[in-house]
């Protein structure tokens, strides 16, 4: 059989060192779970270790449940149930469970393999699903072999984006019916010899569905039809047992009532259901109970794991389920919820149980209901949300739970669905107080504030217009309408709205918004050119957030504002510095969130420091991170924008592969269209479309006098340099004019800084064609911390250079500078442009005997010494997805694909060294 034939392939890989994934998928019956098994046994003749994860039809909304649970039954543990609390109450708990999670399964591969089995991957929760996504992508070249089974068809969004992505990472099998000859094998297995003609005849009932197959048998053997002879299992004719073809809620018809309640009960629990469980909401001992039980056992409706007992089927679960009527059900089920929460389960597990037994009035389901939308907005914020918008549907007209809800309202705004967002804020309105109605508008507002500046303006315009709310919720109001303002860059309207908000602002009581306010003038500040009083505002704000006991690292966005202006003022290393405090803060609150957000601001800064190989791998780490944290359009900005400089300075086409949609994105999005259309320009001119790049290059030019980024947010004043150029090969003068006055504006306010006023010597040189203004803007650059961009006045000055030797020595100066900074893009170019000009020149470079970088050698002797991913970051002192992600250029740049071959290599190049060992 090929399945067999892959799963062999699976483990093979594994035992060399690789790992590999395997999904199966085909509808109920096909045999899914029976390869699964097939996989166990296989694997227990070599010793390995196992983790399998059995969701049921109630785990998807039941944040990391399944998972959580898996990991806690494996020998030895993976996760203890003492670890669990805390991570679902941390910051990113599917985050924390998977670096826990990776870790044990490094761990458990070091002594031997490891398989992972994943059953009815169709029920699984959407945490659950990036967890193992997030696991598959960062195990890669561990011994860890992955198989996986889903039912075909479309079930959840999440679940399709998982089965588009292992489409990419492994080997897809669509099971079909088996054929004559495997039914028959399976026959033969079972009943340990050759079936007859009429057995044969009998199972081909089941059109090669190898459930149905072993139904039959089971069948024809509980009604004695079985009979042996000379080796030979048959039956006297082609009668089909009683059971064949009666449903499982006809058959549990049957069965004597205190088994048939016993079934009942244990349905509501889930298709694992505790048997401890069942008898405390029946009121029996395990004695009273046992008849009904061990009645279930024989007739094949559950099995006994050793832990808890189980259906056999989902479908038996089911049937259970709705062989009580509709009010029964829910009676029972409340004690089953109640049941559950004295045990000490989370009430976001419970979710989906809670979500069908909540009526309107039913006070205190409701409350259950929004206790869990809180806490699943962890791990699924789209779930979250379809609990609010039931509960609010629910409440609908009831005074006594509008307050909660409007509370919660910013998660179904957070998922999406703005229109049943409104639609439940109009129906709020009438029955909250003037400060709840207003905190409605001021959640919308929030979150408009990521895409629409005018929306969210208008938001902030209606909670004001409220009668009777409170000064503290009008500092709020306001403070959400200066940062929109200061987003459209309308300074007269910043102005006047802040001067509105510290009237009625109390120094004590909104110390918070002050400081956002604070912060939000130190923006607009900066961008007037007067760097020395937005570094004051900012730092008053963050004196009121640390007044507050909130460490400055955890508050976000605002608190990265400095760093961004150190990096954008040139001074870059220390932007550095401040990001390294702030990673500590984060890492030392295990605040994951905060973490990526620091690493946003780390990899442009790294950037411009000319590391080229430490900014892409910190630009990657935030992507990985990105899509398990769910950071946006502020992430594509930073770190998107980085990597996608990246790959044009590098030629890298998988770089370019990577971060070119997320620059589409953000072009084609609303609140950072600029930043997306200058990356495109700055693309289009690296290719040679000067034309096309001029188009996109549109948007920065019409906004180049405004007090807001024309181009990347946050600025980027070398962008200035690259504009006047683009408006010089277009002969658009009079642009080229407003850059040189901008630049020059900004020079003379701030005399003292030495990058901003060599950006407008160098934009006055391209409108002069000057190479003498270029070469002093270039080495005034070259003095500070932004090579590459010394680099390219180098460049510009050899171009427009009228002496043949003041032009070679501008460009080889160039090269070098592109060479040292790892730009083989760039410095293929300038070789271009000396056999433009007749100049016959060759690169010198001294490769590094391993082809890697620094940290990436750091990593690969760690990993060659046996090191874990987490135990590699402890001894770096960085995250453990940039260990993943130097792994992965290792992996690449040594054309290896397990850890086991990088090991290898490293004692080779060790050996190699060393010379041959006698």
């Amino acid at each position: 059989m090929p399945e067999s034939t892959e799963i062999a392939r699976g483990i093979t890989a594994a035992l060399s060192g690789d790992g590999s994934v395997t999904l199966l998928s085909g509808e109920p019956g096909i045999g899914k779970t029976r390869l699964l098994q097939h996989a166990l046994q296989l694997v227990d003749s070599h010793g390995w270790s196992t983790m399998v994860v059995a969701p049921d039809i109630d785990s998807a909304l039941s944040p990391l449940g399944a998972l959580i649970g898996a990991a806690t039954r494996t020998s030895p543990p993976l996760l203890h149930r003492e670890e669990v609390a805390p991570i679902m109450q941390g910051v990113a708990p599917k985050y924390l469970l998977t670096r826990v999670i990776a870790e044990g399964l490094e761990l458990a591969a070091a002594q031997s393999g490891v398989l992972v089995v994943v059953d009815d991957l169709q029920w699984l929760d959407a945490g659950s699903l990036g967890s193992v996504t997030a696991l598959i992508h960062d195990l890669q070249g561990v011994p860890v072999y992955w198989i996986l089974a889903t039912r075909s068809g479309v079930y959840s969004a999440a679940h399709q984006r998982f089965i588009a992505q292992i489409g990419e990472l492994g080997t897809v099998l669509d099971l079909n019916p088996l054929d004559d000859t495997a039914a028959e094998a399976i026959a033969r297995d079972t009943l340990g010899a050759m079936p007859g003609r009429s057995v044969t005849n009998a199972i081909g009932r089941a059109a090669g569905y190898p459930l149905l197959i072993l139904e039959i048998l089971q069948g024809l053997e509980e009604d004695g039809l079985l009979q042996s002879t000379n080796g030979v299992v048959d039956i006297d004719d082609d009668s089909l047992p009683v059971r064949f073809g009666t449903s499982a809620g006809d058959r549990l018809q049957q069965v004597s009532r205190d088994a048939l309640r016993i079934a009942q009960v244990g349905s509501l629990y889930g298709r694992d259901f505790p048997l401890s469980g069942v008898l405390d909401v029946l009121g029996q001992t395990a004695t009273q109970a046992a008849p009904g039980v061990q009645e279930l056992l024989d007739l094949g409706f559950i099995v006994d794991t050793g832990r808890t007992l189980s259906f056999r089927h989902d479908s038996v679960q089911t049937a259970a389920t709705e062989s009580l009527s509709p009010t029964l059900r829910r009676a029972m089920a409340r004690e089953v919820i109640h049941r559950r929460l004295r045990g000490g389960e989370g009430v976001a597990t419970l979710a989906s149980t809670i979500a069908s037994v909540a009526e309107a009035g039913d006070a205190e389901s409701l409350e259950l209901l929004f206790l869990a939308a809180n806490q699943l907005s962890r791990t699924d914020m789209a779930g979250a949300a379809g609990l609010v918008i039931l509960g609010a549907q629910l409440s609908s007209g009831n005074p006594v739970h509008a307050d909660r809800t409007a509370a919660l309202l910013p998660l179904v705004l957070a998922s999406g669905r703005v229109e049943d967002a409104m639609e439940i804020s109009r129906s709020l309105r009438p029955l909250l107080g003037p400060d709840d109605r207003a905190r409605i508008n001021l959640a919308v507002s929030r979150q408009l504030t990521e895409s629409d500046f005018d929306g969210a303006i208008r938001e902030t315009a209606a909670g004001l217009a409220v009668p009777g709310i409170s000064d503290e919720m009008r500092v709020q109001l306001l403070s959400v309408r200066a940062l929109n303002f200061a987003n459209k860059a309308d300074e007269r309207s910043v102005r006047e709205t802040l001067g509105l908000a510290r009237e009625v602002a109390d120094e004590k009581r909104d110390t918070l918004a002050l400081a956002t306010l604070d912060a939000t003038e130190s923006v607009l500040t900066f961008y007037q050119g007067r760097f020395d009083a937005a570094e004051d505002l900012q730092r008053k704000a963050m004196e009121r957030v640390a007044q507050t006991g909130t460490p400055t690292g955890l508050w976000l966005p605002e608190g990265l504002w400095m760093a961004f202006m150190r990096n954008t003022t040139g001074r870059c290393d220390e932007a550095v510095v401040l990001t390294d405090e702030g990673l500590t803060e984060a890492r030392a609150a295990k605040n994951v969130i905060a973490e990526a957000f620091w690493m946003m601001v780390r990899s442009t800064a790294l950037y411009h420091l000319g590391r080229l190989e430490d900014a892409r791998t910190q630009a990657e780490t935030v992507l990985d991170l990105g899509e398990q944290l769910g950071l946006g359009d502020f992430m594509n900005a930073t770190a998107g924008v980085v990597l996608h400089r990246i790959g044009l300075r590098t030629g890298d086409v998988d770089i370019r592969q990577r971060a070119r949609p997320l620059i589409e994105q953000l072009a084609n999005g609303v609140g950072l269209t600029r930043t997306g259309r200058w990356s495109l320009a700055m693309e289009a001119m690296e290719r040679g479309r000067p034309n096309e790049a001029y188009e996109y290059a549109s948007t920065a030019i019409d906004t180049m006098r405004e007090a807001a980024p024309s181009m990347t947010t946050p600025s980027d004043f070398a962008d200035d340099f690259m504009l006047a150029y683009l408006c010089d090969v277009a002969g658009d003068r009079s642009s080229l004019e407003v850059v040189v006055e901008v630049t020059r504006a900004r020079a003379e306010l701030n005399p003292g800084n030495l990058f901003v006023s060599a950006i407008a010597t160098a934009v006055r040189g391209v409108r002069d064609h000057s190479s003498a203004d270029l070469l002093a803007a270039a080495e005034q650059v070259r003095s500070g911390c932004r090579p590459l961009v010394a680099a390219l006045l180098f460049e510009a000055a050899g171009l427009f250079a009228t002496d043949r030797d003041v032009g070679t020595r501008a460009l080889t100066e160039a090269m070098r500078i592109y060479n040292a900074c790892g730009a083989p893009r760039d410095v293929s170019r300038v070789l271009q442009r000396f056999r433009a000009k007749g100049i016959n020149q060759r690169l010198v470079s001294a490769a590094d005997a391993t082809g890697l970088s620094h940290r990436e050698r750091q990593v690969a002797e760690f990993v060659g010494a046996g090191f874990t991913t987490q135990q590699i970051a402890n001894e770096l002192l960085v995250s453990p997805h940039t260990v993943v992600t130097y792994i992965r250029h290792i992996y690449a740049k040594w054309g290896v694909s397990s850890r086991r071959e990088v090991a290898d290599h490293i004692r080779q190049h060790q050996t190699d060294i060393a010379g041959s060992p006698i």
